[in-house]
């Protein structure tokens, strides 16, 4: 799928039950990954999320949309995000 975060835009807390990868196609942004320091997104960044790692992803411009490529890996059944609050 790919996810589109709006201009100015962040997808909050969250964590995925099962595997996630993702490459940047457009835009630029921020992702922060809990008891890590933030890091840059831009074309071409690729980026995996273990089960269970809590993280937020900011959409740096005001307005341009940032779209990620994504691919979760979850057992059937299982949500393949949970948000935190």
């Amino acid at each position: 799928m790919v996810a589109v975060i709006a201009p100015g835009a962040a997808t909050g807390k969250h964590y995925h039950p099962g595997h996630e990868f993702a490459y940047v196609l457009e835009g630029s942004g921020t992702l922060e990954v809990e008891g890590k320091p933030p890091m840059a997104l831009k074309p071409g960044a690729a980026i995996y999320q273990p089960p269970g790692q809590v993280h937020n992803g900011r959409n740096a411009s005001a307005t341009a949309p940032l779209k990620i490529l994504v691919l979760h890996i979850t057992e059937k059944g299982k949500a393949d995000t949970i948000p935190v609050k």
